[in-house]
């Protein structure tokens, strides 16, 4: 890494750490302008999205939000002081930090602005702001992305597997995530916790809010949880076995290189299906993927469990294409 490359990464580990606090600047400078004009207690909790069923003081409300804000915010900016910590681990760690000061300011935000807005605890119905506290664990997206790119150690693959005037191979396998197969058990969980009370006690308004969140994460979780890969004369495919939807596609002409190597979660953005500035990936667990550059310099990763075949066949009948080689019709080899 040259030296400027190494300033523009200290700088961004920096401002990573830095961006972690406007979660608590939030908290303390919505604190100081709306100090006078609040009760003493504030609305703190909500079984729907109607009126609230639980109360605050405000000092506590206060002390909570500074706390979930500030305590992750600190150990996010340590950790970007820290000029060895590998950089999938900065990335994995300010975006976490950030998911929780961002909840912990959303949190605050909501019930002391309500609240004020309302003029009274009692009145401060929660309504669509359900949706900005769903949305405030997003925050962490900031420093996450602020943060430096991780490097990777990758191996560009140049052989290709051999392949006869007339053959066109095709290579095949699913990958499945143990993590995801578990998550909609407990979504099916949490959505039972959180709906069932509320339904009994007569609380309707509001409760189809959350449950079509949670069976829209259910069934996103579903599709991503196993799939197939595939490459063959029409590229690198990959199709949820959920329903056979289709996920993603690179074309052969689109394939500039292929290179193999191993995928960690944390540099991807965690497991599942990820989508980031300029790649993207479906990773299933840490082990050994494959990484597709595009034409246009973007980079797509997955992980399989022997990337050397299907990035030989893959490079193989790129080159085909490119040559004006088999088309479909023509003997199959299956690898």
């Amino acid at each position: 890494m040259s030296e400027v490359q190494q300033k523009t990464s200290a700088g961004r580990r920096v401002a990573a750490g830095l961006a972690g606090l406007i979660p608590v600047v939030a908290v303390a400078v919505s604190w100081l302008l709306w100090r006078d004009q609040l009760p003493a207690e504030l609305a703190s909790h909500w079984s729907g999205t109607g009126r609230p069923d639980g109360f605050m003081t405000t000092r506590s409300a206060l002390t909570i939000g500074l706390a979930l804000a500030g305590i992750p915010a600190a150990i996010a900016l340590v950790c970007s002081l820290i000029p060895g910590l590998r950089p999938s681990i900065l990335r994995g760690t300010v975006g976490f930090a950030g998911m929780i000061s961002g909840m912990g300011a959303g949190v605050w935000m909501i019930s002391a602005g309500l609240t004020l807005h309302a003029g009274s605890a009692e009145d401060a119905v929660l309504g669509w702001w359900l949706a900005a506290l769903i949305a405030s664990f997003l925050f962490g997206a900031i420093p996450y992305f602020v943060a430096p790119k991780p490097q990777f150690t990758t191996t560009k693959h140049e052989t290709r597997l051999p392949l006869g005037a007339r053959e066109s191979g095709a290579w095949s396998q699913t990958i499945t995530s143990k993590f995801l197969l578990w998550l909609p058990v407990g979504l099916i969980a949490l959505a039972a916790a959180i709906l069932i009370p509320a339904i009994t006690e007569g609380e309707f308004y509001g409760v189809w809010v959350s449950a079509v969140s949670l069976l829209a994460g259910i069934l996103i979780t579903a599709v991503i949880a196993h799939m197939q890969v595939t490459v063959d004369w029409r590229g690198l495919r990959i199709v949820s076995t959920v329903g056979r939807i289709p996920l993603k596609r690179i074309k052969l002409e689109d394939i500039a290189a292929v290179e193999v190597t191993e995928i960690r979660p944390a540099e991807w953005g965690g497991w599942g299906y990820r989508i980031m500035p300029g790649r993207s990936a479906v990773v299933m667990g840490a082990g050994p993927g494959l990484i597709v550059t595009t034409t246009s310099d973007k980079q797509f990763a997955v992980t399989v469990g022997d990337p050397d075949t299907a990035a030989g066949l893959l490079l193989a009948l790129r080159d085909r294409k490119r040559d004006g080689g088999a088309r479909p019709g023509a003997a199959e080899q299956t690898v």
